[in-house]
């Protein structure tokens, strides 16, 4: 963008038209849903993986969480790194190919370490989805209409479960665990040729009109200017720290909510793919687009509203959540996951907004990167393995219940976190409303 251009002037459509707009929009979520699909299988698989190689719950959790989390951890940082300073659809391209054919290796595991060594290089490769993503979706999309298109991104969770839960499940179930997994790593293949042919890179900076145009252009700075510019904004300190806690329980509840429907409610394993698409799906469609819009149209009136919204649907969330894990009858449980899904998973919309538009353009990917490392620590690090610890801690066939509603206490401290960001982005002084 010309130097000349005011920041109140509207953003040069170079990109291309509206329609082109939205069909990358719409080839980056069906990665990011091959991503949600990749990450997601093994959650419905745990029963059949558990009896065939003889495994306590805590080897699940190594394997559904902290496998996942260990690379990813590694990763996180010089993905975000490197997304700052390459063709991002080049690379994102790479990455897809190779997350996809680690999936699919999974299936050949004829042992627990090979199938952990799989799920280690999984996790490496789609470390770099988000930080490649975003700051696209945010150069593509102006700020006045971010909210919107990171919740249409974001129906890539809903349909990502819904497949992994449904058609992982069935497949199985009639064919084996193993056929589910190289069913799961071939959409990505397709999808990286699309994407490497059809798709342009955005210029960074491309939709912004508050930041001056020579810091737009401005060469990719050190990694350690994203950590010191986090370190001055407490903010978003706050706001990461609750994201990281919100997918924590949304990572750890769809680990183990398929074996609790087994165990407590005596399901088979079609049964609770099936109940686990359902909820999931429901929510996963319906909460990130009305966060997305919703987001949009509070920050317009007021820009505090957002994050005070999701604070609000997390004590919701925690309060169906309960419901669910206590309710008499399978019949109200789902009802109370399906309630308490569409309270919590939309949450990344309006969050990640607010981090696309509090962080400077040439920090996006390294910012992105960090909040990814920080929820996926909490989330497939910590998660899945401390419900899987205390369930053996407890014992009995309904142990998992207990052990999932410690978990759910943490979503008080989500919305604690999320005030202080709110308190701290946007001081008294400026709670004044602002349109965008």
């Amino acid at each position: 963008m010309d130097a000349s251009v005011g920041p109140e002037a509207a953003p040069r459509p170079s990109y291309g038209s509206a329609s082109y707009r939205w069909y990358v929009l719409g080839v980056l979520t069906m990665i990011y849903t091959c991503h949600s699909i990749d990450r997601g299988m093994p959650n419905i698989l745990l029963e059949p993986i558990r009896h065939e190689f003889h495994l306590s719950d805590s080897q699940l959790g190594l394997f559904s969480g902290v496998a996942f989390a260990l690379s990813f951890s590694i990763a996180i940082l010089p993905m975000g790194f490197i997304s700052d300073r390459v063709n991002r659809r080049n690379f994102l391209a790479i990455i897809v190919l190779a997350w996809s054919l680690l999936t699919a290796m999974g299936g050949f595991a004829r042992s627990f370490i090979q199938l952990v060594l799989a799920r280690v290089g999984v996790g490496a490769a789609e470390s770099g989805a988000a930080p490649v993503t975003l700051p696209m979706i945010s150069d593509i999309f102006p700020e006045k209409s971010r909210g919107t298109a990171i919740g249409f991104f974001y129906l890539s969770n809903a349909v990502g479960l819904l497949i992994a839960s449904t058609v992982g499940g069935y497949v199985a179930a009639t064919y084996g665990w193993r056929e589910a997994f190289f069913l799961a790593g071939a959409p990505g293949i397709v999808l990286a040729i699309l994407l490497f042919t059809t798709v342009k890179e955005p210029r960074r900076g491309e939709s912004e009109t508050d930041q001056p145009a020579d810091a737009r252009a401005a060469p990719p700075p050190r990694l350690r200017e994203a950590f010191l510019f986090l370190y001055r904004t407490p903010g978003l300190i706050c706001l990461i720290l609750a994201c990281a806690i919100l997918g924590m329980i949304a990572i750890t509840i769809g680990a183990w909510v398929g074996s609790f429907f087994i165990r407590v409610h005596h399901l088979n394993l079609k049964q609770a793919g099936l109940i686990m698409g359902i909820a999931g799906g429901t929510a996963g469609v319906l909460s990130p687009l009305f966060y997305g819009w919703l987001s949009d149209r509070l920050a317009a009136r007021n820009i505090r509203w957002p994050l005070l919204a999701v604070a609000i649907g997390s004590v919701l969330a925690l309060t169906f959540g309960m419901g669910m894990l206590f309710a008499p009858s399978v019949a109200v449980s789902i009802a109370m996951l399906i309630c308490a899904d569409i309270c919590r998973v939309g949450y990344t919309p309006p969050c990640y907004a607010v981090l696309m538009n509090q962080t400077p353009v040439p920090l996006r990917g390294a910012t992105m990167s960090i909040m990814q490392l920080t929820t996926n620590i909490f989330g497939f690090g910590v998660g899945p393995l401390l419900v899987g610890v205390l369930s053996d801690l407890y014992g009995g066939e309904t142990a998992l219940r207990y052990a999932m509603a410690n978990a759910l206490g943490l979503l008080l401290v989500a919305a604690v976190l999320l005030v202080a960001a709110v308190m701290l982005l946007y001081p008294r002084s400026r709670w004044n409303p602002r349109p965008i």
